[in-house]
């Protein structure tokens, strides 16, 4: 197939196709090998299967994949744009889950390893290497083991061959006439051959692991191992081992599923029932839970946390339903970024804090405020976005409800919106695929119906324009414009639809959807667990373990590792210590940290009349918002951070001269918030 599939390249056909959720291709995306014929479409997918060859024992594998996929397809770029077919192909890339379809692992473990090999002296060539003479003597050697010999069309890819001396016309024939060389070679025999080198290094790296007996696989296999294991033998290690006529380890275990997660979230109700059950007294069975949760009552962590979330959805759904043309928009209810001192447009800050009742902010505050570090765990840190991740932890839900409700407002009241009526369906596409995937889906007749609703709209109404005069730093006199857009009567008529859509949607599925939101969580980090398990033969480390868990650690637990450990069912490590260096809230802190680093509020004026000073203040700026950050470091670490931890580097200190100048300044600001006023 893989011999097929080259065949098929050299003659111009495209091999594999992406098609992209996000413009961004580090995002998620969609890969498909499109030149295949039915009998190669099923093998493809019986044996290239995320889960077919994870019951097979390949739980080595990833769960997310970054496929770069340049010489895949770059015969078809030469063969129908030659002139900008490296360019284009630059773009053949994409990040995607393996379980999303075989094909992404069809083309992680069999295709990019042979075509990158056969094509290496076209991208070699084209970027120009710093070492062209050991890389492509190296490239060479390894193409002539494939059986890809010295031809005229070839030579002038090697070192000495006069690349150099072509033209861009020259070279764009010059690669034309490599594909037709390879075109005319044995091809079959060359995919063989390459497949030989992949099982040989593998079989060589199980022998000099094979000392008294054969080994174990987590013994044997690299990671580019595995994938050859993938590629030729359905990431099956027994029928690897059978291919070499060799027995197996007595101690392998093959793992052809996980275990089930269980969950121990407990809860009043399930303490009543099971005192019920066995005949025990009511509060001995709270007592008991409660011992087992590590708490001082029987109420689990998630519980408590999933009460705060309908209680917040209930005022979240009062404020939309309630809004009216008079009021201000409702962008900023929801916390979706950091906050951050500078001129532009964005959400009201801290919006929530007007509009929820103040015991719910007091509750978000003190279920969200602990978080983990992947990098350094033996702390439970402050977390100074509370309603962020609470919101995170909500999850799409949120960001599409609130985001329909926005357009609805800004397409009214304008100025401008990011979407239309028409458009708001694809707008929202990923999330409205996760709550389907979830099984609590939003009906499309709420998006017919916000499509028909604009017919009875009133017209478009222009919003004044103001003009601005600007003294600019040449003596000059410039001009800026603001205001604008428009707006158009009836807001309430897409109010009241989208209202109604919530409602429902949340009389039916709200209680399932959140349960489905810390369960699926919690599993998640379950199997990862019995995965590493799986791979490794070993629980994985506390630090592994919490790159695992972070994530349903904070959100579901407050960062607490231990707490989660005992929900899962897996040995907990010991109570955490909780560190807090936060003297004041977090907008106050990065207000002060700013202020006294010399920044001063400013206007988009000033980066016309004085960029200089306006790009000083947006760099202070950035970095009063990481002062958030460095207290975090500061509360894990014990001590303040070196700026590498920090992450200086990515940020500008053209403001205090360079680095090191500008460092010092800023550690002793961000520390001077310690003394601060108390929460």
């Amino acid at each position: 197939m893989a011999a097929v599939l080259l065949e098929r390249a050299l003659n111009g056909t495209k091999i594999i196709d992406i098609a992209r959720e996000h413009a961004d291709p580090n995002r998620r995306n969609h890969v498909a090998i499109v030149a295949v014929g039915p009998e190669e479409r099923a093998f493809i997918d019986k044996s290239f299967g995320l889960a077919e060859q994870q019951s097979r024992g390949a739980w080595f594998l990833p769960e997310q994949a970054s496929l770069k996929c340049r010489s895949i397809n770059i015969a078809a770029h030469l063969r129908h744009n030659p002139w900008h077919a490296l360019t284009v192909a630059s773009e053949d890339r994409a990040s995607m889950p393996l379980a999303a379809g075989p094909d992404a692992l069809a083309t992680l473990a069999l295709l990019i390893p042979l075509f990158d090999t056969i094509f290496a002296p076209v991208f070699l060539r084209a970027a120009g290497s710093p070492d062209p003479a050991a890389a492509l003597q190296a490239t060479w050697a390894d193409l002539d083991l494939l059986g890809i010999r010295t031809a005229p069309a070839f030579a002038v890819f090697q070192y000495g061959g006069g690349w150099s001396r072509l033209d861009r016309g020259g070279q764009v024939q010059a690669r034309l006439a490599f594909l037709d060389a390879l075109a005319a070679l044995d091809l079959v025999g060359i995919a063989s051959r390459f497949r030989a080198q992949r099982v040989q290094a593998l079989a060589a790296r199980t022998m000099q692991k094979a000392r008294h007996s054969t080994p174990l696989a987590r013994q044997a296999m690299t990671k580019p191992l595995q994938l050859t294991l993938a590629a030729y033998f359905g990431g099956d290690w027994m029928a690897f081992l059978d291919h070499l006529g060799l027995p197996p380890n007595p101690n392998e275990e093959v793992m052809t599923a996980l275990p089930t997660p269980k969950l121990f979230v407990g809860g009043a109700a399930k303490a009543t029932a099971a005192a019920a059950e066995h005949g025990l007294d009511v509060s001995d069975a709270h007592a008991m839970l409660a011992a087992f949760l590590g708490q001082t009552d029987s109420v689990s962590p998630v519980d408590r946390r999933v009460e705060v979330l309908r209680r917040w959805w209930v005022e979240f759904d009062s404020a939309h339903a309630r809004q009216t043309p008079q009021m201000d928009a409702l962008w900023g209810l929801v916390e979706d970024t950091d906050y951050a001192i500078g001129y532009q447009q964005g959400p009201s800050s801290e919006l929530y804090r007007r509009l929820l009742s103040p015991g719910l902010l007091e509750d978000i505050a003190q279920h969200w405020e602990g978080a983990i570090l992947p990098r350094w765990p033996n702390t439970i840190v402050t977390e100074p976005y509370p309603h962020k991740i609470m919101a995170e932890a909500f999850g799409p839900a949120v960001s599409l409800w609130h985001g329909i409700a926005l357009t609805a407002w800004y397409i009214c009241e304008g100025p401008s919106s990011r979407t239309s009526l028409e458009g708001l369906r694809s707008y929202h596409q990923r999330d409205l695929a996760a709550l389907a995937e979830a099984g609590v889906p939003v009906h499309p007749s709420l998006f017919d119906e916000l499509v028909a609703a604009e017919q009875h709209l009133g017209k478009p109404q222009s919003l004044e324009t103001y003009t601005h005069e600007l003294q600019l730093a040449n003596g000059t006199l410039g001009f800026r414009m603001s205001g604008g857009g428009e707006r158009r009567d009836g807001f309430e008529i897409l109010r009241d639809i989208i209202t109604r859509h919530r409602r429902g949607w949340a009389e039916r599925y709200l209680a399932e959807y959140l349960q489905q939101r810390w369960t699926t969580e919690l599993s998640q980090v379950f199997q990862e667990v019995h995965r590493t398990i799986a791979v490794k033969g070993k629980p994985p480390t506390f630090k592994q373990f919490a790159r695992l868990a972070a994530t349903a650690a904070t959100h579901w637990f407050g960062g607490d590792l231990t707490a989660l450990s005992t929900a899962i069912g897996e040995k907990a490590p010991p109570p955490l210590p909780r560190v807090c260096l936060f003297s004041m809230p977090t907008r106050e802190l990065i207000e002060t940290v700013y202020a006294a680093l010399g920044g001063e509020p400013y206007e988009e004026n000033l980066r016309i009349t004085d960029f200089p000073k306006a790009d000083g203040y947006r760099q202070r700026s950035r970095l009063a918002t990481a002062s958030v950050r460095y207290l975090q470091l500061m509360e894990a670490l014990g001590r303040p951070p070196e700026p590498t931890e920090f992450g200086a580097n990515r940020f500008e200190w053209e403001w205090a001269g360079d680095l090191d100048r500008g460092w010092p300044t800023y550690k002793k600001m961000v520390e001077g918030t310690l003394n601060g006023r108390s929460r």
